[in-house]
């Protein structure tokens, strides 16, 4: 384990000393437009391919060390490879040429679908609720629900990513999480340290995660918590799950529900989401805090005073919807 931090300090300190000579070389940048974009200079979308890289140098270390091989079949690592390679590259084609949402969406799908016809592990045949006494199966709508879980998964977290450190503070807590509840498995700490360099980069405006950043994430966490529920069992009742993507779920589904309402396409970006919001009324550390007392909440909630699910859904819905509506009346 220690070689692999050594190696891992080295790839980032390398990535680090040739930032702007990888910036001209892979010329993905984000362009400020005065509209939906309002940072002052272009910056490098390149927070998906330094990630990319750790996590490729991460596999093959346990590929070496011959963990994978013991602990996975060669069908989930294609698997698992597929699903993590598709949607960096969808993610990275998007970046690049602006991909439209329908194309995405038509490509994550089928995506999905081959990774889920190479390892069946990945498919959610069931689960269970706090609230609810019987198991719920879905027999032969299983794939449909686990394509849908997984889109909407990524698609919340790409609505939700939009002020430097907030989609990488997001994910910091959920690994974190994942850490402790896991009995410390130190694959996630490692992950975190990724993310921490990543977050120094993106708070001092030098990268931005993009969207290869974080369909590439998107699709890790998928993996891990498909796993940790199917086969690992860490997680009990599947609405665990819901409270670690809670903010930005409820943001999508707002966000969906208002731009019909105002007969606008709903995947096409506008300044509502609720971190432009509190960043037009506060700083960005103000707003991140914001957001880390939003995120932390609901497990806060579950693990810590032990409520039910409705009650943790009624409170944290008021929460959000009083603040959503504090930031626009006040914009």
């Amino acid at each position: 384990m220690i070689e692999l931090y050594i190696c891992l300090i080295l790839l980032n300190s390398i990535f680090y000393i040739n930032l702007n000579r990888i910036s001209k070389i892979l010329n993905i940048y984000d362009v400020p437009d005065k509209k939906l974009k309002l940072h002052k200079k272009r910056t490098p979308l390149i927070g998906g391919p330094l990630l990319f890289l750790n996590l490729i140098l991460i596999l093959l270390f346990y590929l070496i060390n011959d963990e994978l091989i013991i602990s996975f079949k060669l069908r989930e690592i294609i698997s698992f490879f597929l699903l993590i390679c598709g949607f960096f590259i969808v993610g990275l084609y998007d970046d690049k040429y602006n991909l439209a949402p329908e194309k995405k969406i038509i490509l994550t799908i089928t995506i999905i679908f081959f990774s889920i016809i190479f390892n069946s592990k990945l498919l959610i045949n069931e689960f269970s609720l706090s609230f609810y006494d019987s198991r719920v199966f879905f027999d032969k709508f299983a794939y449909i629900f686990t394509i849908f879980c997984i889109l909407i998964l990524t698609n919340s977290f790409n609505f939700y990513d939009g002020i430097n450190g907030q989609s990488l503070i997001n994910f910091i807590f959920i690994f974190f999480l994942l850490f402790f509840l896991t009995n410390f498995n130190f694959f996630y700490l490692t992950i975190i340290f990724i993310f921490l360099f990543i977050l120094f980069l993106n708070l001092s405006g030098k990268i931005f995660l993009g969207d290869s950043g974080i369909y590439l994430i998107s699709a890790i966490i998928s993996i891990l918590f498909i796993y940790e529920h199917n086969i690992i069992k860490t997680f009990k009742y599947a609405d665990t799950i819901f409270y670690l993507a809670c903010v930005p779920g409820f943001d999508l589904v707002r966000l969906t529900i208002t731009r019909l309402l105002n007969n606008k396409n709903v995947f096409y970006g506008d300044r509502n989401h609720i971190h432009h919001l509190l960043i037009k009324k506060f700083s960005i550390l103000k707003s991140n805090t914001i957001l880390i007392f939003l995120i932390a909440l609901p497990s806060a909630m579950f693990f810590l005073l032990e409520l039910s699910f409705f009650n943790i859904i009624i409170i944290f819905t008021i929460i959000y919807l009083v603040l959503v509506q504090y930031l626009l009346k006040n914009d």
